[in-house]
């Protein structure tokens, strides 16, 4: 009995993994298509003004140039609006003339992509206190 209970559980937990590496590789990553007309940080990276495209997975936000080279990536974390906005858009802290990433929106999602700021963007953000500068951008649901 002992033996058919420890065959029974070890089949059911390698069920679930199966199922669970099938879910993670179903997601879908979101991209936003956006031209930045100023030079901003994305972590500890000074990027400067440009054609970009942002690559939202469930695990970090990856930021291509227009050749498709990655030039920045980070880790994010969820953050909930209210009203869903109308369109992609990107949120900047913008401080003592620099700008610094804070927020990917993708479409009409009320979720959104949170990003860390670093000490040098936290720095540069703290110079000054201005509200935030957002873009709109082209992006997949």
């Amino acid at each position: 009995m002992r033996k058919r209970m420890l065959c029974f559980t070890t089949a059911l937990v390698g069920a679930v993994l199966c199922f669970a590496t099938a879910m993670q590789a179903q997601y879908v990553p979101h991209y936003v298509q956006v031209t930045v007309p100023f030079e901003f940080t994305v972590g500890n990276k000074l990027l400067p003004a440009g054609d970009y495209k942002f690559v939202c997975t469930p695990n970090q936000v990856e930021l291509r140039d227009a050749d498709g080279r990655v030039v920045a990536s980070t880790i994010h974390h969820s953050v909930q609006a209210g009203d869903a906005p109308m369109q992609s858009k990107l949120v900047f802290a913008t401080e003592g003339g620099g700008h610094a990433l804070r927020q990917v929106w993708v479409g009409a999602n009320k979720y959104g992509y949170e990003l860390p700021l670093s000490n040098p963007a936290i720095a540069m953000a703290k110079r000054r206190s201005n509200p935030p500068v957002q873009l709109a951008g082209s992006g997949n649901k």
